[in-house]
């Protein structure tokens, strides 16, 4: 028993909800909305530019009769280069390092350094060992006095 009591007071931890916290910071949710936007522009290009495609090849397949074999050709390959390029605008936009990504990183990079500092300023401070994000962690059981949430909402604003 005083074992387990000893082992018990020598663990000095929390928890956190970086989702809760982020959720509280007005600008971020700005950030968050303009990148929404963003990617629903890009995604609206990309669907009208596929409309367009799939329209080319309808037109193609009416006209696939009266054409030569060099003229069909020609066109296939002319739907297949369009393709190819709304592939690659989309790999452009929405890859890894695609132009959404780069605009996210640098809109909530800010937000995500603030909240980490204050993290760990806050468990500097109160002699946490170790901080766990509930956001991102299953946790099954935690006891909500260890719940530093609200004390780091406090600090981001």
């Amino acid at each position: 028993m005083a074992m387990a009591a000893l082992c018990a007071s020598a663990q000095n931890y929390a928890v956190v909800n970086s989702q809760k916290i982020y959720q509280s910071m007005e600008e971020y949710a700005a950030a968050v909305e303009e990148i929404d936007e963003l990617a629903t522009a890009y995604q609206k290009n990309i669907d009208e530019a596929y409309e367009k495609v799939e329209e080319m090849y309808q037109n193609y397949m009416v006209a696939k009769g009266g054409l030569t074999f060099e003229e069909q050709q020609a066109e296939e390959q002319n739907i297949i280069q369009n393709e190819q390029k709304i592939t690659s605008y989309q790999q452009n936009v929405f890859g890894t390092d695609g132009v959404l990504t780069k605009k996210q990183e640098e809109l909530l990079k800010p937000f995500h350094e603030k909240v980490s500092k204050s993290i760990t300023t806050y468990a500097e401070l109160m002699g946490y060992q170790m901080v766990i994000d509930i956001a991102t962690t299953a946790l099954p059981y935690y006891s909500p006095a260890i719940d530093i949430t609200e004390e780091i909402i406090k600090l981001v604003k």
